[in-house]
């Protein structure tokens, strides 16, 4: 009997970060949009990553904004993920794309000074460099949020669906993955999945987004994305369905800092 495949996308957003809890930080910051994540936090990342081992299938490839606080989430994950593998070769390792990265709002102030740093200028991350796949080319560039100025809600789409896509055709076999992110983006991620697959169905060829806006139609499930949580999407007959949302289960407080966009407030308060 042939053994039926099954693809699976997990989105989680990063845990606690440190200028929630502490006001002042922002005030000494370098990089006033890159938080690290608080104490919490970290422990939120390493219970998340304790209940990812347990998913079946195994995720085999992680993905992640490369802020620091996804970057500090992911590696909680990877480590557990790694715990017993014996050789380097055998990692399952971490991708970091621009193009999972936070909402790039018009409101934002994006330079040089402040946008996320690259890997190599982490030092105390790069004691943990095996955890990074180093060859993976991004598909957004890290210049990107310095060309853009600001993104409407719309490019935020556009740049999701982007993304999942080149995701999606990178992995048409081995397609257990795991993206962490930050609210926004995990919000509309689903949404940008679900919709990719209606424009499928309907035989629309996704290759210049621009163009297929006017006959997009936009996912709008009420997606939960509370920190650390995890929202499930499994691949069932030929689309891509929502299976679970907001699930904290795992976390020791539960579901916690619950974040939406303030114009979808009543989808949340119909599917109550």
């Amino acid at each position: 009997m042939a053994t039926v495949q099954t693809k699976n996308i997990y989105f989680a957003r990063h845990g606690e970060r440190t200028d929630w809890i502490d006001r002042t930080w922002i005030e000494t910051a370098k990089r006033q949009y890159d938080s690290p994540l608080s104490s919490y936090g970290l422990q939120q990342a390493h219970e998340l990553g304790i209940y990812v081992t347990e998913l079946k299938p195994r995720i085999t490839h992680i993905y992640a904004s490369p802020f620091l606080r996804t970057i500090q989430t992911a590696l909680q994950v990877a480590k557990e993920l790694n715990k017993n593998v014996l050789s380097n070769n055998d990692l399952i390792k971490i991708r970091l794309e621009p193009g999972y990265g936070e909402f790039h709002g018009s409101d934002a102030m994006w330079n040089e000074n402040n946008i996320f740093q690259p890997l190599d200028e982490h030092t105390e991350i790069l004691q943990y460099i095996e955890y990074f796949d180093q060859d993976y080319q991004s598909i957004f560039k890290p210049d990107y949020y310095l060309q853009v100025k600001g993104e409407t809600r719309q490019q935020l789409r556009d740049r999701l669906k982007r993304v999942l896509q080149c995701t999606l055709d990178a992995h048409t076999d081995d397609c257990n993955i795991l993206i962490i992110t930050h609210a926004a983006t995990l919000v509309e991620g689903v949404r940008a999945l679900i919709t990719i697959t209606k424009e499928h169905n309907q035989g629309i060829e996704i290759t210049t987004i621009q163009e297929q806006n006017n006959t997009s139609t936009w996912d709008m499930s009420p997606i939960r994305a509370g920190v650390c949580s995890l929202t499930h999407c499994e691949f069932i007959d030929k689309k891509w369905t929502l299976s679970k949302t907001g699930l904290a289960s795992y976390l020791s407080k539960g579901e916690q800092r619950i974040w939406y966009f303030p114009e979808d407030k009543s989808l949340y308060e119909t599917s109550e």
